[in-house]
């Protein structure tokens, strides 16, 4: 008996790691039908529903430790965007420093290989959502460069995002 429960124990849990859902609002109404975009099963779609645009999908390359991110709902090497290796995001599949297009450290996003203070873009922040979900999942804010001011939030991240699932988002909101 202890080794059923145990097993579904770990089910359960890998089932809700690898179903998690992590959505993209404008603002932190959290109005459903108002999703941008949301990350299901390694998938990126525009809008609330299932049935939504694929804008990328994700393949975890467990061997080199590096995210793929595919246009559309494909695994093939052609389609290949850009790639997340250490926390940046890389133009295409290349190894070259010139192509990273933006680095996530510490809760910000950065341009280019800096993490500068003069080289953020983008800035994350827990917040409290004016009307939370009933999932419970943590809001963040994402704001322009460093700022704190509430007119320069440009979304809302629900959900615990990996940076490669951040990066998805929000250039499939064309953020970045």
């Amino acid at each position: 008996m202890r080794f059923f429960l145990a097993a579904f124990l770990t089910l359960c849990t890998w089932t809700l790691g690898w179903g998690q859902r992590v959505h993209l609002f404008p603002d932190d109404q959290l109005v459903f039908r108002d999703m941008i975009a949301h990350v299901e099963n390694n998938v990126v779609r525009m809008g609330a529903t299932w049935s939504g645009e694929v804008a990328f999908t994700l393949q975890d390359d467990g061997m080199w430790d590096e995210v793929h991110l595919h246009r559309g709902f494909s695994s093939s090497a052609l389609d290949i965007a850009y790639t997340v290796r250490e926390g940046q995001l890389v133009l295409g599949d290349t190894h070259f420093s010139d192509g990273i297009l933006y680095t996530f450290s510490e809760g910000q996003i950065f341009m280019g290989d800096s993490t500068f203070p003069m080289d953020v873009a983008y800035t994350l922040r827990e917040e409290r959502p004016a009307f939370p979900s009933r999932s419970g999942a943590p809001t963040f804010g994402v704001y322009k460069e460093d700022s704190r001011a509430w007119t320069d939030r440009v979304a809302v991240v629900e959900g615990v995002a990996t940076p490669a699932q951040l990066y998805a988002l929000l250039s499939a909101a064309g953020l970045l």
